[in-house]
């Protein structure tokens, strides 16, 4: 049997997750940094032709509609300023859009379209980069990688000067205050030497952090820094695994898989074979990050692949994954994989891109199932989550896989209010709606584990 939580706790919570829906609803935005191109043309007399010429550029903070395409400006600051194509996140509760620009941070505020900060970036490293940022709402702290780089001088006889090279690159995880630019290293552990465009992600829930290093996807620890797990992304050959984005509403990794068919042609001027790109199909996927195996979600090739640097965002009440594809806005449903919009970007102002987009509607209000195992209290037992509980999926009751002594377990909904407490194995679940929940079981000392399962 369960002992459902009385009607006043159920109420509190009902309250503050409608009160947290609304907060998020109200704020919500998409938003990215605008680049405007100012271009002067001169008549070329030897040419006989009119040459145009870059003279500037700046850049200003602007959100889109996915479902129109429409691009407004966010407040009327513009600024002559480059930005850095390796990383952006939002704070939705302070609504504020932070972006590298060379070695600095920039902070942006969402309401009025000014930047608010923009501080140098210093730590404990001579390299003043801090990359790949993340925005983790379950403690409002922003998380990114920092290079560090190991050089050896040699002396160049030729041009009578010491020459500096990069030996090596190490990658260490860390945490930044925007306020002040300096990051905080996480822990002592190096987590090799590349990372790529391909995405990055945060589960607030389990507090890791996720990245792709070309092949393979590493997790990493938020609290100590330690590698959380390294898995191969098991796609076909010749395909990738890019865009990646976590979901909160199905605690989820998506990404789209780009599967590349070449062909080889044989150049009897220089005698040696070339591959040659015949064609390129492109499917929503989902990675399962214990494993790296990838799940086809669209049935069949969506003939559209996502900007690297236009980002991708997930919207949790259409269940839609929103990315760029050339100067399209395409939306891809969660559930069948499918096209359900695409349009054309349209720009005010003479902007002619949109890049790194975010949204604040994913994992707003989201709170921490994992404890810090570091810190001795509420230590996790060492079991996988999500052969915790079974079967999994189940529509009336789960069991607890379980041999350890047991107090109590709390069965939380993806918002993080408890919905049902027992002190029984198996659950009763069938008045639970369909979704995902959380159930945390705490032994006589203290300790916690957390298990994944899904009502349908």
């Amino acid at each position: 049997m369960f002992v459902p939580l009385n009607n006043v706790i159920m109420k509190k919570y009902v309250v503050i997750a409608t009160l947290l829906f609304s907060i998020g609803v109200a704020s919500a935005q998409n938003v990215g940094i605008l680049r405007n191109n100012y271009i002067s043309s001169y008549y070329d007399s030897t040419l006989m032709v009119n040459i145009e010429v870059l003279d500037s550029a700046t850049i200003r903070l602007g959100s889109i509609d996915p479902l129109t395409g429409v691009v407004t400006n966010v407040g009327n600051s513009t600024y002559n300023s480059g930005i850095n194509l390796n990383g952006a996140t939002i704070n939705p509760y302070a609504n504020q859009y932070y972006i590298g620009s060379g070695f600095n941070l920039l902070s942006f505020d969402m309401n009025s379209g000014d930047i608010i900060n923009n501080v140098a970036i210093s730590g404990s490293f001579p390299s003043s980069s801090f990359q790949n940022i993340r925005f983790n709402p379950s403690d409002s702290i922003i998380y990114g990688m920092v290079p560090n780089n190991f050089y050896s001088s040699y002396f160049d006889s030729t041009i009578m000067a010491t020459i500096e090279v990069l030996d090596s690159t190490q990658i260490r995880f860390a945490s930044i205050k925007p306020v002040t630019g300096q990051y905080t290293l996480i822990g002592n552990a190096s987590h090799g030497n590349i990372y790529t465009l391909a995405g990055n992600s945060i589960d607030p829930y389990q507090m890791v952090y996720y990245y792709s290093s070309v092949n393979r996807l590493i997790g990493v620890d938020i609290y100590t820094g330690n590698t959380f797990s390294s898995v191969p992304i098991q796609v076909p050959s010749g395909a990738i695994f890019e865009n990646i984005t976590y979901s909160c509403a199905d605690t989820a990794i998506y990404g789209i898989t780009r599967q590349n068919y070449i062909s080889s042609v044989y150049d009897s001027l220089l005698m040696v074979d070339f591959e040659v790109i015949d064609s390129t199909t492109f499917r929503l996927s989902k990675i399962n990050p214990n494993t790296g195996e990838i799940t086809f979600v669209s049935p069949y090739n969506i003939g559209a692949g996502g900007n690297l640097t236009g980002g991708s965002f997930i919207d949790p009440n259409t269940m839609t994954f929103f990315f760029s594809h050339g100067n399209q806005i395409v939306g891809v449903s969660l559930e069948s994989g499918l096209i359900t919009s695409s349009v054309p970007r349209t720009f005010t102002s003479g902007a002619f891109t949109i890049d790194m987009i975010r949204s604040t509607l994913n994992c707003f209000g989201a709170l921490k199932m994992r404890t810090n195992t570091s810190t001795g209290v509420d230590d996790l037992i060492n079991i996988n989550r999500d052969v915790l509980l079974y079967p999994n999926p189940s529509q009336n009751e789960i069991s607890l896989r379980l041999d350890a002594a047991f107090v109590r377990i709390e069965i939380v909904d993806s918002k993080g209010a408890i919905v049902l407490a027992t002190k029984e194995k198996t659950i009763d679940i069938t008045g639970l709606s369909n979704g995902i929940y959380f159930a945390k079981v705490f032994s006589p000392n203290g300790a916690m584990s957390v298990g994944k399962f899904v009502k349908n």
